[in-house]
């Protein structure tokens, strides 16, 4: 899958731009603050995700009232046309071949894309919350029809915490036994599609990592309080076997558990809503955990063989390449492993790569080279 062009109006710091790709690396260069990661958000925004880097509003050029963006996407040997309408306070407006799509995310049946960046050392570094993010993306990006499984969670979720606080102000609880069934059973969809994701994506993260480390091993698991410890304990691949009623007995149980405590502070202190990613690092000195203890170096390259695993998944289960952007990855890292990736790059398919200056890469295979200069966009 590629896209073959790209057009945008009034999207962050351009106001009309058009740009025709080479189904294979594309390279965006530029000095810092220009637009080339602004170009890079647009295509991944044809995915049907959300900007890894900022809210809809945010894209809208200032002082206007909308962005568009409209792509000619090439998919198993279709070419379809896409235009993408963001106006605050409106959502998104999606379109295919001039026929409205009820929800952007059905995006991910036309393209499917993958963005590492600066900010995505927050994958290893940051909050549970993005690793959480991560994942969910991840299972939406390999089945597009599981994203119904995140908002009916939301949903329960927000039901349920609206219930504890009433409750909390009431001293009554009458309603909670019945949310806490839908509660259990969203929760335990959800976390079977994440472990099952997680459980593919493992091995081809600790083959990415060893590849560009040369020492050491990186190892992926699932957290979870209400996750008995000993179901956890085998590993991903083991924990993806647990079904959904197992998982929903475990939340039950441990909502059971809890139910005065959530009561005193009205919200729910059990579910998905609280689980986390761990990677650590095991090396001849022991295993440790990624975040706290490995260097900012090899959190990157943690975070970087992740993001890589995540197109050999996709690559393999959709059977095409997924688009692969690239925003300024080059210039973080030392020249071994830039020299790894620069090879890397060249067996993705279509890939769009950023970079401040094109002398600091030695990358065989580049189709085509763009400079950007205050949202303007040059063939060179």
């Amino acid at each position: 899958m590629h896209v073959e062009r790209l057009a945008l109006e009034d999207f962050r710091n351009y106001a009309q731009t058009a740009v025709e790709f080479a189904p294979g690396l594309n390279l965006v260069v530029g000095r810092n603050a220009q637009g080339k990661t602004n170009l890079l958000e647009a295509a991944y925004c044809l995915s049907g995700m959300a900007s890894p880097r900022a809210t809809d509003p945010v894209l809208v050029r200032t002082g206007t009232e909308r962005a568009l963006i409209h792509a000619d996407v090439t998919r198993a040997e279709r070419t379809v046309h896409v235009d993408i309408e963001i106006k605050p306070g409106r959502g998104r407006r999606v379109q295919v071949n001039r026929a409205a799509l009820p929800r952007g995310r059905s995006l991910g049946e036309v393209l499917v894309a993958v963005f590492f960046g600066p900010d995505e050392l927050g994958l290893v570094k940051g909050s549970p919350d993005g690793r959480r993010r991560f994942l969910d993306e991840l299972v939406v990006k390999l089945r597009p029809a599981r994203d119904g499984l995140r908002r009916e969670w939301e949903r329960v979720l927000k039901q349920r915490n609206a219930l504890l606080r009433s409750a909390r102000a009431s001293g009554g609880d009458a309603d909670l036994d019945v949310w806490d069934e839908t509660f259990c059973q969203a929760g335990a969809e959800l976390t079977a599609e994440r472990l099952s994701a997680l459980a593919q994506l493992v091995p081809l993260a600790a083959a990415r990592y060893e590849a560009v480390a040369g020492e050491g091993h990186m190892e992926l698991g699932y957290t979870s309080s209400w996750i008995e410890e000993q179901a956890l304990a085998g590993g991903p691949a083991a924990a993806a076997e647990i079904s959904v009623t197992e998982l929903a007995a475990h939340l039950r149980a441990r909502l059971g558990r809890l139910r005065q405590a959530e009561l005193e502070r009205g919200t729910s202190l059990a579910g998905p809503q609280r689980d986390d990613v761990l990677i650590r690092l095991a090396t001849d000195d022991g295993v440790s955990d990624a975040r706290t203890h490995a260097s900012q170096g090899d959190q990157r390259t943690c975070a970087l063989a992740i993001k890589l695993a995540e197109q050999d998944l996709l690559a393999e289960v959709l059977d095409e390449r997924p688009l692969l952007l690239l925003d300024d990855v080059f210039s973080e890292l030392d020249p071994t492993r830039r020299a790894w990736l620069a090879k890397s790059v060249q067996e993705m398919g279509q890939s769009l790569v950023t970079t401040t200056a094109l002398e600091d890469l030695e990358v065989a295979g580049i189709q085509r080279v763009f400079e950007v200069d205050k949202g303007e966009v040059v063939p060179r």
